[in-house]
């Protein structure tokens, strides 16, 4: 396939609205997908699944415009930028508004950037921030105002990510809230807080800890790799021994080399020394000549970093080579794609998280509240949930509560003095959340370990960290 960087710019999207009109007001478009095309929760296209507001809700298709097809399916990302320039270096950076964008009416519009289809499903991530919305919405809103949100289809390509960010600019919203898009939020961060769009949540890559109009709610990825680095010293191989040899696998992104450096430094800075570092691209259909290389290399465990989906697919490889040994990998809790790992190494695997596993703490009021209005508003997503909707049901929560806490017009700046006055706010599912002016912020650099035991989740720690 050719590269990103070599591919000829595709023609623009066309756009299309679909408006969701749920209990409670609650009200969700989609940008550059077809009107009442969804992705269901186990990563194939699908009608319908677990995108609608299940509380009566009716659904109306907006008018698309654009001579190209929207949403397309199946185009795949890889490493490497978005192939535009980002926008901002060398360039003025545009203020930040203090006009009422993207609020009129009663209404504050919002936005996000999802990979919903092509190799990945951030669709969950997309329902967990609107249900969220959908809950605030039906208990009366905040300050007089109701919340939507429009999202757009990354699809897992950048170009397309980059599509997306101009089509979100154009359409005029506060803020962007609980977006996904493993393909394109490293390169789309600079770009859209150089023109002057703040950011709540995100995957945690890189770019979104260097902006003062960024606030990420998880860990940076990197220092999440040092601390699954040094987290490794503590693990032991399934006879019994430290880690000494592991073989690294990690999904090629554009944010890949520089959590891979800090994953690598924290291994060696604990005397572990890698027999392999392998990158693989999310379009990979079958991982068995890695593990039959990490096999003939002595892999004495494997430390991995991949998507929800690669893993099962790397699971059942190591499957079909009896290949069993301690696997150490961050994101590994999606029930939707543990039910397709079918292999003994997994029920021995370990993990972390920035945020509170739900497994073991359901009756926990912060996990009830998550797990009951998803339940609530989009139960076809209920095994699709994992630590990234928790991030994005964070930011959601994080978002209205700054909304809540401005006492006039709700502008960009207002809002984001908003944000900067958040101090030591719990939100029951990371650590205190708290953010300054003047700067990058850096909320959440704490971690939990879990490990899989007994067909179920554990968490055997409090937080570490980093």
């Amino acid at each position: 396939m050719m590269d990103l960087r070599e591919r000829v710019a595709i023609a623009f999207m066309g756009v299309s609205l679909l408006v969701t009109l749920g209990l409670g007001g609650a009200v969700a478009y989609e940008l550059g997908r077809p009107a009442g095309a969804s992705t269901g929760a186990g990563g194939t296209a699908s009608t319908g699944a677990g995108t609608t507001d299940t509380s009566g809700s009716a659904t109306v298709s907006g008018p698309t415009t654009g001579s190209g097809t929207a949403g397309t399916s199946g185009t795949a990302g890889t490493s490497g930028t978005a192939g535009h320039a980002v926008a901002g270096a060398g360039a003025a950076r545009a203020p930040v508004s203090n006009a009422s964008i993207g609020v009129a009416n009663g209404v504050i519009t919002v936005g996000g950037t999802y990979d919903e289809t092509g190799v990945l499903d951030a669709t969950v991530e997309r329902d967990t921030v609107r249900a969220y919305f959908n809950q605030v919405n039906a208990a009366g809103g905040v300050n007089g105002y109701k919340f939507q949100l429009i999202d757009c289809d990354s699809a897992y390509d950048p170009t397309r990510g980059h599509q997306c960010s101009q089509q979100l600019l154009s359409a005029n919203i506060l803020a962007v809230v609980g977006w996904l898009s493993a393909s394109s939020e490293q390169p789309e961060t600079p770009f859209l807080t150089s023109h002057g769009m703040p950011i709540i949540g995100g995957l945690g890559v890189p770019a979104e800890f260097t902006d003062s109009s960024s606030y990420p709610l998880s860990i940076d990825l990197a220092k999440g790799a040092t601390g699954q680095g040094l987290h490794a010293a503590d693990i032991k191989t399934t006879d019994g021994k430290p880690i000494q040899a592991p073989g690294v696998v990690a999904l090629n992104t554009n944010f890949t080399q520089q959590v891979l450096d800090h994953l690598l430094a924290a291994l060696h800075s604990k005397g572990i020394k890698e027999k392999d570092v392998i990158t693989v691209d999310a379009t990979k259909p079958d991982y068995t000549d890695t593990v039959i290389k990490l096999r003939s290399e002595g892999a004495d465990s494997i430390i991995a970093g991949l998507d929800p989906f690669s893993y099962a697919r790397f699971f059942q490889a190591m499957k079909r080579q009896n290949y069993n040994i301690r696997f150490y990998g961050s994101g590994l809790d999606k029930t939707s794609a543990e039910k397709q790992y079918q292999d003994q190494a997994f029920t021995t695997a370990e993990s972390l998280t920035p945020l509170v596993e739900p497994v073991g703490h359901e009756k926990d009021p912060a996990v009830a509240e998550y797990l009951g209005a998803v339940q609530k508003y989009f139960p076809r997503q209920m095994d699709a949930l994992d630590v990234y909707s928790e991030g994005s049901w964070v930011a959601a929560k994080i978002f209205v509560e700054a909304v809540k806490r401005i006492s006039g017009p709700v502008t960009r700046q207002s809002l984001l003095a908003s944000l900067n006055g958040i101090k030591n706010f719990q939100t029951g599912l990371t650590v205190p959340i708290s953010f300054s002016a003047g700067g990058a912020h850096d909320p959440n650099g704490c971690l939990q370990w879990i490990r899989q035991s007994g067909g179920t989740w554990q968490t055997y720690s409090g937080w570490n960290c980093f």
